[in-house]
């Protein structure tokens, strides 16, 4: 009788464990800042999927884009030995080794938005950032037939998504013998204020600027009565394309202070990546695609092209922040 109580309270207890082991299982998700609001539709769909998964998402990172902030933070996650890390790299190079260490450590490292192709990352997530920087050159040279002076802005220098852009844009323009003058590309710091300061100070600067191309939105986040030079550039005839298309940035196409917008699928990022590293960690198999011989495991999380013709129907179905 006394073995056959014991048995069944040891049953009793295994089964008791059985939510408290799920919910033990740990995915972080490090996004480039904290400070950067393009990563929120990540957030929200990372935690959408912990719910329905029954998984615990742990969303973490550095106030500011910062390669060095950012390797501390995987540092902390490797020691608080989590099952999982999606991340966004602030530099390919700089986080390779941090990645590796992870990944030897046992955990199923992921990443989106941002990529480290030399890593042993498991694979990437998220925009084909080469086929839209093309894409921005080839509607570059549709405003811009005959040439012209364009700059670039970006946000931090060498983070590999958006030097993907750049080097599609140029490489675009050079294939095409495209009259058109890139300038010497100018950086934002990822952040809203500095990119506004710059895009007017360069603007100001440069009174015989055709276009910019923005390879990351962070103007548009701004209120649009802080861009009084590019107000003035784009009544001159300015052309402008720029990268991503939230909520904030919609009120720009009307006002004709953008051209094209080019969005990404950070909510789609954030709920394949999520999911991939579950299934990886249970074991179970996933797709994981090549595009080319540069990206190993890639999952293509696609596109949207807005401008003014289709701006009413796109828009009706952002949220807002």
């Amino acid at each position: 009788m006394r073995k056959l109580i014991c048995l069944t309270l040891a049953a009793l207890l295994a089964l008791s464990l059985v939510p408290a082991l799920a919910e033990e299982l740990t995915i972080a998700v490090v996004p480039k800042s904290l400070d950067n609001a393009i990563f929120l539709d990540s957030k929200t769909a990372a935690e959408e999927v912990g719910k329905e998964l029954g998984i615990k998402i742990q969303w973490e990172g550095s106030m500011t884009s910062d390669a060095a902030q950012q390797v501390n933070v995987i540092e902390s996650l490797i020691e608080r030995q989590v099952n999982g890390i999606l991340i966004s790299c602030n530099d390919a190079d700089a986080l390779k080794d941090v990645i590796d260490r992870a990944v030897d450590a046992g955990i199923v490292v992921g990443i989106f938005d941002s990529d480290s192709p030399d890593s042993k990352r498991a694979f990437y997530c998220g925009t084909d950032n080469y086929a839209i920087g093309k894409l921005s050159a080839e509607y570059m040279m549709t405003f811009l037939p005959q040439g012209g002076k364009v700059a670039i802005l970006t946000g931090v220098l060498g983070a590999p998504n958006l030097e993907m852009r750049i080097t599609g844009f140029k490489e675009t323009l050079a294939a095409a013998n495209s009259p058109i003058e890139v300038l010497p590309v100018q950086t934002g710091h990822d952040d809203v204020q500095k990119s506004v300061e710059v895009v007017n100070q360069y603007t100001a600067a440069n009174p015989d600027l055709a276009g910019w191309f923005f390879d990351g939105g962070w103007p548009y986040f701004a209120d649009p009565d802080a861009l009084t030079e590019l107000a003035a550039f784009v009544e001159k005839g300015g052309k402008i394309v720029s990268i991503d298309t939230f909520h904030p940035m919609g009120q720009f196409i009307p006002l004709g202070m953008v051209d094209v917008l080019i969005g990404q699928d950070y909510f789609a990022m954030g709920r394949i990546g999520v999911e991939t590293i579950y299934k990886l960690i249970k074991g179970e198999e996933v797709e994981l695609g090549v595009t080319n011989e540069k990206v190993k495991n890639y999952i293509d999380t696609g596109y949207e092209v807005v401008t003014i013709d289709n701006y009413e129907e796109m828009w009706a179905n952002k949220k807002p922040w």
